[in-house]
């Protein structure tokens, strides 16, 4: 069944702008946790435990998401997981101690894991136009973590770094008033609950493993690693600027390429557009191996942009009707990842290379992607194509 497309996008937008909100408090933590770990009474070495664990929560989570979504409806589950984000951004303002903010963190992993699940759900509901309203949900998602990396960066400087949370407590309650707005008709008609006897870690086929080394690599190696790089050719101070400005248009990159990638995936397919990112991205990692480190950069921020969209969009395509179930199984290998990447990286860099790790991540994603190339998922989407 189609739903009028004004319904359909009033949905991506209130879901999209639910998620937005819901991020401010998770974004700023990235930013005030390593330079004020003494305010919130954990140790530098807890730092990288806590902003790791809530990716660890999601691998596990995104399967139990997905039946209490059968259960309860997307829309009661947007209201609990928008009221949960709050909670865990008040708790950053008036918890201490790593096992409070441990607990704060396992909240927001799971209240995140469920509003992007939502928001990719309400995007797919329509088989016209998906790509195209990933693409605007990514960016409108991005609007809350630009806002809080920046204003509420500055404003931390004013009220404290552990008041701040609080102020943005209360900014981002008004997600939950928004998510009373989502119109309960326009959702998937069925959502398939996983299988009883499913394993803990989905078995990954050949685009959630293309999504593992987006996650392992870009979101991973990459940016533990850029820094570190450009320390080898100019200034610490300088390097720190340098990697930080890239991780920034990381984000401004989803918020621009993504709806543009989800247009043209629209209009001529998502095979071709999906092809040349992840070969950009195979380039870029190249590129950094041989410490051609602004043209890799540029390549795997403009690629990270758009894969977002356009995995997601590749996923709802192939699994027409079982979408929200293939997307959690995508977002929990993505997010495994993410996850895996860094710690493995932090081993690995004391016995070889930046350099030879970003070779071996351009190989690991050009085997996955001759993979792909062969499952019967690339000739659905070269034989298919979404049209308005």
């Amino acid at each position: 069944m189609s739903y009028p497309d004004y319904l359909v996008l009033r949905n991506v937008w209130v879901s999209s702008l639910v998620l937005s909100l819901s991020l401010f408090g998770d974004a700023l933590l990235y930013v005030i946790l390593p330079v004020h770990a003494d305010a919130f009474g954990v140790s530098l070495a807890m730092v990288g435990f806590l902003l790791a664990i809530n990716r660890i929560i999601r691998t596990f989570a995104y399967g139990i998401i997905v039946k209490i979504a059968a259960r309860i409806g997307l829309k009661t589950l947007c209201l609990i997981a928008a009221t949960t984000a709050v909670a865990s951004t008040l708790g950053y303002a008036i918890l201490a101690g790593a096992f409070w903010l441990s607990l704060s963190r396992a909240l927001w992993g799971l209240s995140y894991a469920a509003l992007l699940l939502i928001t990719l759900s309400y995007a797919a509901v329509n088989p016209a136009k998906t790509a195209s309203r990933i693409g605007l949900s990514r960016s409108v998602e991005q609007i809350g973590p630009l806002l809080a990396m920046t204003v509420g960066a500055w404003l931390a400087t004013i009220v404290g770094p552990k008041t701040i949370f609080g102020y943005l407590a209360v900014c981002s309650s008004v997600s939950v008033a928004l998510a009373f707005f989502l119109f309960e008709g326009a959702k998937p008609k069925t959502i398939k609950r996983p299988a009883k006897n499913q394993r803990l870690f989905p078995k990954p086929n050949s685009l959630d493993a293309m999504i593992f080394w987006m996650g392992a690599g870009i979101d991973g190696v990459f940016t533990l690693s850029i820094s570190l790089m450009w320390a080898e050719h100019v200034s610490l101070e300088l390097a720190i600027l340098i990697g930080g400005s890239i991780l920034a248009a990381r984000r401004l990159s989803e918020m621009l390429v993504a709806p543009f990638a989800g247009v043209i995936a629209d209009r001529i397919g998502t095979k071709l557009p999906l092809t040349i990112a992840v070969v950009s991205s195979i380039i870029g990692f190249a590129m950094i191996g041989i410490n051609w480190l602004i043209v890799g950069s540029c390549l795997l921020v403009l690629a990270r942009g758009a894969l977002g969209t356009l995995f997601a969009a590749a996923v709802a395509k192939i699994n027409h009707d079982s979408k929200i179930t293939a997307l959690a199984r995508n977002q929990t290998w993505r997010d495994i990842g993410a996850a895996a990447g860094p710690l493995a990286a932090g081993t690995a860099l004391t016995v070889i290379s930046a350099e030879i790790l970003h070779i071996g991540l351009a190989v690991a994603l050009s085997l996955s992607f001759l993979w792909f190339i062969s499952s019967p998922g690339w000739r659905i989407l070269a034989s298919t194509r979404q049209t308005n």
